[in-house]
């Protein structure tokens, strides 16, 4: 496991599990803060470095995994949004994670004027991914008053939390646009406003230079591209970062940095994900119904994604 790296995590909902992970890591890489991969003849000279980061600021990080990180001294990184957070209002996807599947295709077939049979094929959740905000908005309004059903209940960290866990020296905070649209989806005006007031807001609250972003997520082509890289450097981001499962190369492009994402599975299949690297991308995407496939396929059977 000679190689560099940055391992990119959401919600923690096993302590013992990503005790178990951390424990993995310090045993094969040197944990190093965010700041060392800045410089290019760190990551290009010198191998068997890693970070951790960690997308969202779901709560399960300050309750879950900071603690563990305190206890091993290992440096993280976490993206938020300060509008979510001053706020204190979920993100889209955090709304809809348990909406009726069947409530929902129907939903999204009559908005779409899509058939359900094609649609029903794939999770809602990928056809949202395949929508503008201002739309899945849209979707979320209609099914709350179709079904009646409630807001959801804060799920993310309060400004006092990443105070906290920023203030310990060990945490690092960087942005992650203000409302986690797919910002591909979006046109240039909303594109901007997301990453430049993400970055600006947050600067505001923390009271100091934001240096690091995290495409929400994060598939090159699919969910960024140039014009968002574009922007970011106007921003004088450091490092951007994607969700594109690889080790860090020499060719890396420092606006899209890659990372290994980790959810769950036995230390077995851990240590298989960060020994393949690029190639367990390689091999998932054999698979008949990955995300971007069905992505794809929603993208091809409508012509109405952009025109509700």
């Amino acid at each position: 496991m000679k190689n560099n790296l940055i391992i990119n995590f959401h919600v923690i909902n096993d302590s013992k599990w990503f005790e178990k992970v951390v424990l993995l890591l310090k045993s094969k890489y040197t944990m190093v803060e965010l700041a060392f991969f800045e410089n290019s003849d760190n990551y290009l000279k010198k191998k068997g470095f890693c970070h951790l980061t960690f997308d969202d600021g779901d709560r399960t990080f300050y309750t879950i995994a900071y603690p563990i990180l305190k206890k091993y001294n290992v440096p993280a990184t976490i993206f938020v949004s300060p509008k979510s957070v001053v706020n204190q209002e979920n993100f889209w996807f955090q709304k809809v994670q348990d909406f009726d599947k069947n409530t929902m295709n129907k939903i999204l077939s009559k908005e779409l004027s899509l058939p359900l049979e094609k649609i029903s094929k794939t999770g809602f959740i990928n056809i949202l991914k395949c929508l503008t905000l201002t739309q899945i908005n849209e979707i979320i309004v209609r099914y709350k008053k179709e079904t009646n059903t409630q807001a959801k209940s804060f799920q993310n960290m309060n400004l006092s939390e990443i105070f906290e866990v920023e203030k310990s020296g060990l945490i690092t905070v960087g942005a992650h646009t203000l409302n986690h649209p797919i910002l591909k989806n979006e046109n240039d005006k909303i594109c901007f406003k997301e990453i430049s007031e993400s970055i600006t807001d947050l600067q505001k609250l923390l009271g100091h230079e934001i240096k690091y972003f995290a495409y929400p997520n994060g598939a090159p082509k699919e969910d960024f591209g140039d014009r968002e890289i574009e922007i970011l450097n106007k921003q004088n981001i450091a490092i951007a970062f994607s969700s594109e499962s690889k080790f860090i190369s020499r060719n890396v492009n420092r606006l899209a940095f890659p990372r290994l994402g980790l959810s769950n599975g036995s230390m077995a299949y851990v240590k298989l994900k960060l020994t393949l690297g690029a190639n367990w991308e390689r091999l998932k995407s054999l698979l008949p119904n990955t995300e971007i496939k069905n992505r794809r396929y929603v993208t091809s059977i409508s012509e109405n994604l952009r025109n509700l």
